[in-house]
């Protein structure tokens, strides 16, 4: 990974929203709407960080139906939240 990407990774990574949407993704493939509730946070908000994410490489969605689902896309996030959580 080029610099650039592991600074995204850690700005993800110190943001709070983003910290518990990396969180719950970690678990697997949510939808869009359930995301606000799990974090705590408004949709707007959820949204935009969502967005960030994605931009970022980060997450990746998909569409089914209506239906936008949420899930991550970067296997480094994976091993720095393994080692965050020991």
């Amino acid at each position: 990974m080029s610099d650039e990407e592991n600074v995204q990774l850690f700005k993800a990574l110190s943001e709070e929203t983003r910290y518990k949407i990396i969180k719950v993704l970690l678990k697997g493939e949510r939808c869009a709407c359930e995301i606000p509730d799990l974090i705590g946070k408004t949709q707007s908000n959820t949204s935009m960080h969502l967005a960030k994410l994605q931009d970022w490489g980060i997450i990746k969605v998909r569409k089914d139906g209506k239906m936008r689902l949420y899930s991550i896309d970067n296997e480094k996030i994976r091993e720095i939240m393994k080692i965050v959580e020991e």
